[in-house]
């Protein structure tokens, strides 16, 4: 299972990227608990036993339990691209707004 020590090497870099942005402050305490806690579930399931991920995939109903956290995955990942979206547009408004009172200002 080489692909478990894979991608518990990369949520361990990750982890450590974000205990890194912590004490310089970069961030606040919401994202840290939310990310570390994901990370923490992420990392917990990768080395979860596959009998129990079959099981909870016959629960949900699809086949393997695999299936079930990619379709888990998507759907965070969607969920992630929609509120990265209307945080965008948002910044978008305010930039033009800023820069129309800007304009107005000189003028």
């Amino acid at each position: 299972m080489l692909i478990q020590y894979i991608a518990t090497g990369i949520i361990l870099i990750v982890i450590a990227q974000l205990l890194i942005r912590v004490f310089k402050d970069k961030t606040d305490l919401f994202k840290v608990v939310f990310w570390l806690f994901f990370w923490g579930v992420s990392l917990f399931l990768i080395w979860m036993p596959p009998d129990v991920l079959d099981t909870l995939g016959e629960i949900v109903g699809v086949g393997r339990g695999v299936d079930v956290l990619i379709y888990l995955s998507i759907i965070v990942l969607f969920y992630t691209n929609l509120k990265l979206n209307s945080r965008i547009e948002k910044l978008e408004k305010q930039i033009t707004k800023l820069v129309r009172e800007i304009a107005k200002s000189k003028a």
